[in-house]
């Protein structure tokens, strides 16, 4: 098929990757092209190096560009030439001077070249609004991403890799284009980098009919997969425990010792961990003695939580690194006799050092608490 053409040779365009990273100025030109004709702002194949192109090409290049990357236009609507299908009207009698350039500006572009144009084939496709998503994928694929971040990172805590596969494919393809379709967002999600605005986009793909459909199909895997990177991106930012940070200094009711404390907490240290240590002395399930190993953990959700529970030592567990990381997920919990609970969504948790003979010796004063996280675990199987 003709598409398949092109989004072969969209996935293939060539940006510069000089500095270490890949340039997005080309993926973003051609994104400002589409949304034009999309709009109905670009009617025939002829493609204007003016203001309202490089308008357009802004908005989309602030949403990726990387740290060193400069905004500039003229690069991208010139070195697009390199692709077979981009091309250039040059201007009568400027043959020379366009081969001759050797650094594009936009004194350079309005000299010599008249507009740049598509294959004809290519813009009748791009008229086709149906064509459009599988050409921004195809696009996007151009772009560095957190998608070896996230796989790596999902293997870590014991994902196995045929699930990690899954999860991958669903966020870059399925999902991303249920979502672009329903013009929610403009590539695919590993380009989501923002903590908050993934929270905001999970709430809104609820609403999406096949995302809802086919979620319910597949026993959760779509939604579990957005949770999972959701849970990344936390990881990687600690979006969730600034922003709480942010909440308690704000809280004018709070005294300011109080703050300290439950700043503190939140950061799994000061009296909270004390407490734990002087209550478990080792890691609660295994028994580890290193402390400085060891990491405080809520056993009911600091979000969940008042002010009195967050300090409460009988909210929390002294464990290993894994186990904190599993237990904070969901992906293990403890019986009301203390025997552990694996979820069969963690994957390979013998490769973490989990066991099913794992106990942790419960108080009754915890029991509220765990009930709480037990909830959570069951409702997640």
């Amino acid at each position: 098929m003709l598409i398949d053409k092109y989004i072969k040779e969209f996935k293939n365009i060539r940006p510069n990757r000089s500095g270490g990273n890949t340039s997005p100025h080309k993926v973003c030109m051609l994104f400002a092209v589409m949304d034009l004709i999309e709009e109905g702002r670009l009617g025939l194949n002829a493609i204007y190096y003016n203001d309202e192109l490089k308008r357009r090409f802004t908005w989309h290049f602030e949403r990726l560009k990387g740290v060193n990357d400069q905004n500039n236009s003229a690069n991208p609507f010139y070195y697009l030439r390199s692709s077979s299908f981009w091309h250039h009207e040059i201007r009568l009698g400027m043959e020379l001077e366009y081969q001759s350039i050797t650094t594009p500006s936009d004194r350079k572009l309005l000299e010599t070249v008249s507009y740049a144009y598509f294959d004809d084939e290519l813009f009748l496709l791009l008229k086709d609004t149906s064509n459009l998503t599988a050409l921004r994928v195809a696009l996007s694929e151009n772009l560095d991403s957190k998608e070896e971040g996230f796989r790596r990172w999902a293997l870590a805590i014991g994902k196995s890799e045929k699930t990690v596969s899954n999860y991958v494919g669903a966020l870059k393809n399925t999902i991303s284009t249920w979502l672009l379709d329903a013009k929610l967002i403009d590539a695919n999600l590993f380009f989501i980098t923002d903590y908050f605005e993934l929270v905001r986009l999970i709430e809104k793909s609820k609403q999406v009919r096949e995302f809802v459909e086919y979620n319910k199909r597949g026993n959760g895997i779509y939604l579990a997969a957005l949770q999972l990177y959701r849970a990344y991106l936390d990881e990687l930012t600690d979006a969730t425990v600034q922003h709480d940070i942010v909440i308690i200094e704000q809280d004018e009711s709070l005294e300011i010792t109080q703050k300290a404390m439950l700043v503190q907490a939140r950061r799994g240290q000061g009296k909270f961990r004390e407490r734990l240590i002087q209550q478990w002395h080792s890691c609660a399930v295994t028994g580890y003695g290193n402390i400085a190993m060891l990491l405080a953990s809520h056993i009911k959700p600091w979000a969940q939580s008042d002010n009195a529970e967050r300090l409460d030592p009988y909210n929390g567990l002294l464990l290993v690194p894994n186990l904190d990381k599993a237990f904070d997920l969901n992906y293990v919990t403890f019986s009301e006799r203390g025997k552990i609970m694996i979820s069969e969504m963690l994957g390979d948790y013998e490769a973490l050092g989990i066991n099913t003979k794992m106990i942790v010796p419960l108080h009754e004063r915890h029991q509220d608490y765990m009930a709480y996280h037990r909830e959570v675990f069951l409702q997640k199987m």
